[in-house]
């Protein structure tokens, strides 16, 4: 089985510019962050998505093989990977499976996230968690996709070494997912102002000119206050 996260030599290069870095680290975690710009609909994109045995890179897989990887796009589903072989039928069999990651939202189109420790990092004490967004442009003709990978907890390996190495991994997956779709643009996206970048979420505020509705009290309320009020 392979288990290495370092980089195969040779992977395949995306053709279009795209954001890509270790945007924060410390001594207990890191994120990682890639953003890119396709002509491509959400729809499609979420189709390959979903597909991973159609482009994950198999040099990180357990098996050596892609033919068994599946993501249940569910609240709950899982990306996980089937062990196969051929039995003394010719028959293809399971013999073995394992979990990459498990689905904690999912909205067609827009978001998937799961969390799950890849490659090595599954044996150690960390939570890793993946969001893959997607916002069309205003004329409907590219997608914005980002993948944001944060990592915490305890691990055996120096954040400053696994950090990049995870980057570099992360990298080519999604470069790999998005080698079928034409780049969008010729500069590379940025990873501020992504309204589906989860990094800065603030609550709701009012509209301006909005005004506080006044409360409204069920004429059982206006009995009880009567009553508890002294003659």
């Amino acid at each position: 089985m392979r288990t290495a996260i370092i980089c195969a030599a040779g992977y395949l290069a995306f053709a279009s510019p795209a954001f890509a870095e270790v945007k924060a680290s410390s001594d207990t975690g890191f994120n990682v962050v890639h953003i890119a710009s396709v002509q491509a609909s959400p729809d499609d994109i979420w189709k390959r998505l979903i597909a991973p045995k159609d482009w994950w890179n198999k040099s990180h897989s357990w098996s050596g093989s892609t033919d068994g990887f599946y993501i249940d796009a569910q609240a709950n589903g899982c990306f996980c990977e089937l062990f196969q072989e051929k039995g003394a039928d010719g028959k293809v069999k399971t013999v073995g499976s394992v979990e990459h990651m498990r689905v904690i939202f999912a909205q067609p189109g827009k978001v998937l996230r799961m969390q799950g420790g890849l490659g090595p990092l599954q044996s150690e004490a960390v939570t890793g968690t993946l969001t893959v967004a997607m916002e069309p442009s205003k004329d409907g003709q590219a997608t914005k996709i980002s993948f944001s990978y944060v990592v915490g907890g305890y691990m055996r390996y120096k954040v400053n070494e696994i950090a990049p190495a995870v980057d570099t991994v992360l990298g080519d997956q999604f470069r790999r997912l998005l080698k079928p779709f034409t780049p969008a643009t010729e500069e590379a996206p940025s990873a501020d102002g992504f309204s589906l970048d989860v990094e800065n979420l603030e609550d709701a505020k009012p509209s301006e000119g909005d005004e506080k509705a006044p409360d409204v009290k069920s004429e059982s309320d206006a009995g009880d206050e009567q009553a508890a009020t002294p003659n």
